[in-house]
């Protein structure tokens, strides 16, 4: 064999570790959630009994209940996480984003950042964020400081407020609109 067989036959090797090598890679930041390492949580959860204390988090708490039935959000590097089997009765407060896979009767409030309520996530009351994303079930008020997705799997009831309003197709919203105006 001469050298340009052996520099294909080397091209083809390498091109398939690199293809293996993202594949794998993409499979690890799934298992993860995507997490991004380096940022610290803290959340914040409110029952009728009164406010529990902010926790400060730099790994994630899972599974953690209160006497009073409150769970604390699962926090990771990247926001506050409710699992698929987790259930949180009472107010969340969260000072990151929030992905809602669980289900939560009372309140959701993150002003300042996206909040995303997943195809399995259930929210009844009332949900605050600057952007939410809908892809599951919400019956209350939802407020966004900027704009409200429904996606295709989206059930709504009740009264959303936002600059914008996106709905996509299946999506299920009975309900007001009100359209928060700048200034």
């Amino acid at each position: 064999m001469g050298i340009q067989t052996w520099l294909i036959f080397l091209g083809v090797v390498v091109m398939t570790l690199i293809i293996w090598d993202g594949g794998r890679r993409k499979l690890k930041s799934r298992a993860a959630g995507s997490a991004t390492p380096g940022s610290a949580a803290s959340v914040a959860c409110m029952s009728q009994q009164g406010l529990l204390p902010a926790a400060t988090m730099s790994e994630p708490i899972i599974g953690t209940e209160s006497a009073g039935g409150i769970s604390v959000a699962r926090s990771g590097d990247e926001g506050s996480r409710i699992g698929v089997a987790t259930r949180v009765t009472g107010k969340l407060i969260a000072n990151e984003p929030v992905m809602v896979k669980g289900s939560i009767e009372g309140a959701v409030i993150a002003k300042d950042h996206h909040v995303t309520v997943t195809v399995n996530g259930r929210v009844a009351s009332y949900l605050e964020g600057r952007e939410i994303s809908v892809d599951g079930q919400v019956a209350g008020m939802l407020k966004a400081g900027d704009k409200i997705t429904l996606r295709s799997r989206a059930r709504v009831r009740g009264v959303i407020e936002a600059r914008r309003l996106e709905c996509l197709a299946g999506a299920s919203l009975q309900g007001e609109v009100v359209r928060l105006t700048v200034g």
